[in-house]
């Protein structure tokens, strides 16, 4: 049932690695604890006490590793990873789960034989939640997150570049973690590459030394945004990969039912809702958070509660198209988008003959700049 933290300790105890036997330990403790198994937690808690003079040593005061030539850590860590309100596609969230399963029962696995390294690969779109999963997941399995940023790793001197990346996996395999390496692109590239240094691709030869020997009884997940750039050696590393797609209509949908309380939402009715969605559309996770954001902020200064259908699709056009944009280009998305011209004369306070006008194709006359602020 815990041959994988036995063996962590037993293999520390060897290596004479008394962080890792006190960590693995403790690990092991709280899992029986958490089994039931009462009273073999307790004689482990007290013997880790006891050898330690009531001090043992907490995850938390194993020294963070720095970068030689600036002495800046090169790792963060998180000891309470939270992801609160994370909005999934069924089949990625299906998978996840199959992970965060593989990771609770690799002991049983490793009983009956099965050999799986629990190595997990994001990939996709900037900002549609690979960072908020990793935070997820480590929280889901009790564990902190370990995070190296590998697009500020590189370092001047590419030796010192493979010395920074040893070091990473050398701390995260000293403490029960989740090792998440964000920006994998930056190092994990193709080698045939024919802008990239043969220094920079010893590089990468290191990292996957350093990945095949932690993956054997370490956590590791990798996030890029660039999966089209990554060695081909690289994807057969990870036990499991999941592209992180862009929200669907699905996913929008309970995106919307995340605003702050002190807003009222009542009077937008469903039709219009379903008006909003579309308007979403090809949006990412943390885009559609931000127009949230800047929606409800709005609404805060001006002291008021009551979110206005013309209101939000104005937000997300002016959030499309960076903040300045005509009135007749606003005009033309609100019809497109289900407004009636009646509405849209009624909000902007201008003509409906002024309206016909812009939302006749191919008529640029009357168009003046407006600020969406």
């Amino acid at each position: 049932m815990y041959y994988s933290e036995i063996s962590k300790i037993i293999e520390a105890g060897l290596n004479r690695d008394k962080e890792k036997v006190a960590n693995f330990a403790k690990l092991l403790a709280q899992k029986l604890e958490a089994d039931g198994e009462t009273r073999g937690s307790a004689r482990i808690t007290a013997i880790l006490e006891k050898k330690h003079n009531n001090q043992a040593i907490p995850d938390s005061l194993v020294p963070l590793p720095v970068d030689q030539e600036s002495r800046l850590s090169i790792v963060s860590v998180d000891y309470s990873p939270q992801s609160a309100d994370l909005i999934l596609a069924p089949a990625v969230e299906a998978k996840i789960n199959d992970f965060m399963s593989t990771i609770r029962n690799k002991s049983k696995m490793e009983e009956v034989g099965l050999d799986f390294n629990l190595s997990l690969l994001l990939y996709g779109y900037p900002g549609c939640g690979k960072t908020s999963a990793a935070k997820y997941i480590a929280s889901q399995v009790g564990l902190p997150l370990v995070v190296a940023r590998l697009d500020t790793l590189i370092s001047s001197l590419l030796g010192s570049t493979a010395k920074n990346i040893h070091k990473i996996f050398d701390f995260a395999q000293k403490q029960p973690c989740v090792l998440f390496l964000d920006e994998f692109d930056a190092i994990a590239k193709a080698r045939d590459d024919q802008h990239e240094m043969g220094e920079l691709k010893r590089v990468v030869n290191s990292l996957l030394q350093n990945m095949d020997e932690y993956c054997r009884s370490g956590i590791l997940i990798a996030a890029t945004n660039h999966h089209e750039l990554l060695d081909h050696a690289i994807w057969r590393r990870f036990q499991t990969v999941i592209e992180m797609p862009k929200p669907g209509i699905q996913e929008i949908h309970r995106a919307m039912e995340h605003w702050p309380e002190f807003i009222d939402t009542t009077q937008i009715r469903p039709t219009q809702w379903e008006k909003i969605e579309k308007c979403f559309e090809d949006l990412s996770y943390s885009d559609i958070k931000n127009i949230i954001n800047n929606m409800s902020k709005k609404l805060l200064l001006m002291n008021e509660t009551q979110l206005c259908f013309c209101d939000l699709i104005v937000e997300i056009f002016a959030f499309r198209n960076h903040g300045a944009y005509s009135e007749k280009d606003i005009v033309e998305y609100m019809v497109d988008f289900g407004v009636t011209k009646k509405a849209v004369q009624q909000y902007f306070g201008i003509s409906r003959r002024k309206v016909d006008a812009y939302t006749e194709k191919g008529d640029i006359n009357e168009s003046r700049k407006i600020s969406s602020n």
